[in-house]
């Protein structure tokens, strides 16, 4: 049973469901949604630190969340889509690497 807590707190359902939280936090311009996204994003960002020559850098990841909320709250959509990126490119990195590991074994 604490396994499969682990794996959604840490793993790609945690990372999914923060992304699509911030996504309908900046559709609605709810700034909250975002920030629960950002607190649901850093367990997954604490364990993309561990990666070889990643070294600490995506534990900034849930700041860029938390900007755009800010950005949300300020009214302004497109900084609040900008600093949504990084969280996405993360995520699609992860899946990447993962398929492409499966396929060349």
């Amino acid at each position: 049973m604490s396994e499969v807590i682990i794996v959604f707190f840490f793993g790609f359902p945690a990372a999914f469901l923060s992304l699509i939280l911030s996504v309908i936090g900046v559709l609605k311009e709810k700034y909250w949604l975002v920030i629960i996204g950002a607190l649901l994003f850093i367990p997954f960002s604490y364990y993309l630190s561990g990666s070889p020559g990643m070294y600490r850098l995506p534990l900034v990841l849930p700041f860029f969340q938390v900007l755009s909320a800010a950005a949300v709250r300020e009214k302004n959509r497109v900084w609040a889509w900008v600093l949504l990126l990084p969280s996405f490119l993360a995520v699609l990195w992860l899946v990447g690497v993962a398929l492409f590991y499966q396929f060349m074994s």
